[in-house]
């Protein structure tokens, strides 16, 4: 979540984030991006690594950008997937945001948007905050949400 959220803080207006790939096996982490004609396809493309990947790796994480249902119509949200071995399915997790041309921050706490089972969720929760905080932005995290509860 803290690379796409690095990604995004610094796009152009109408730029969107190319979906990528993250794949950890032990110590090591590589970023794979995903790019194709359209958002649709490379998304497709990402999703479709899973099955390239699950055999070979320890843990597996998508990062795109979506929209959500917002209170004043949609709202810009980081997405991200997380799978790892003794889950039958990747997790989804967003993070509303707001886009760099309005200032980037980080609204509201990070939502998991599907129902999975404790052990599940159990297995995801540490790398997910574990991931923030090494990620080289990581720092930035508090900032971009104290910028976006503060109206900047």
């Amino acid at each position: 979540m803290a690379h796409a959220a690095a990604v995004a803080s610094v796009l152009e207006p109408g730029q969107l984030i190319c979906p990528f790939v993250v794949v950890s096996k032990g110590q090591n982490r590589q970023s794979i991006d995903f790019e194709a004609e359209t958002q649709d396809q490379a998304v497709d493309r990402a999703w479709a690594s899973l099955d390239e990947y699950r055999g070979y790796v320890d843990l597996w994480a998508m990062a795109r950008e979506g929209l959500v249902a917002g209170t004043n119509g949609k709202d810009d949200v980081l997405v991200v997937c997380v799978w790892t071995h003794g889950m039958q399915d990747a997790a989804v997790f967003t993070q509303r945001f707001r886009p760099a041309v309005q200032s980037f921050g980080l609204v509201g706490p990070v939502e998991l948007q599907e129902s999975i089972g404790e052990d599940e969720l159990g297995l995801i929760k540490g790398w997910f905050a574990q991931g923030i905080e090494s990620h080289p932005k990581g720092a930035m995290w508090a900032d971009w949400q104290e910028k976006a509860e503060a109206g900047q």
